[in-house]
C-alpha cells in the first residue's frame, strides 16, 4: 500500500511547501545590493549608447534610423522598468515602516 503522505513516491509533502534559505541573510542582501548595482549601470551603458547613436545619425555618420530607434526605445524601457522597480520598493519600504509591532 501506498503512504498516504507522499504522492507518487516523491516523498513527505510539507504544508508550506516552503524551504530555508541556504544563505545567511547578510549574504542575501548584499547580492541584492550587487545585482541592484548591476542593473543600474546596465541601464546607464544603454542610455549612453542611445546618445551616441542618436549624435551619429545628427552628424550624418549613419543612415540607420532603425538602430538608432531601437536603441534609443530599449534605453527608455529599460530607464522605466527601472522606475517601476524603485516605486514599489518604496511601496514597500513604506507599508512596513506603517507596520505595528
Amino acid at each position: 500500500m501506498a503512504d498516504p503522505i507522499s504522492i507518487n513516491g516523491l516523498g513527505p509533502v510539507s504544508p508550506t511547501g516552503l524551504t530555508k534559505p541556504t544563505r545567511p541573510a547578510a549574504t542575501a542582501g548584499e547580492d541584492f545590493a550587487a545585482m541592484v548595482k548591476e542593473q543600474l549601470q546596465q541601464v546607464s551603458r544603454m542610455q549612453s549608447e542611445a546618445d551616441e547613436n542618436v549624435q551619429k545619425l545628427l552628424t550624418g555618420e549613419t543612415q540607420n534610423f532603425t538602430e538608432v530607434f531601437t536603441a534609443a526605445r530599449k534605453a527608455e524601457v529599460a530607464f522605466s522598468l527601472l522606475m517601476e522597480i524603485r516605486n514599489k520598493l518604496i511601496d514597500a519600504y513604506q507599508e512596513v515602516k506603517n507596520m505595528r509591532v
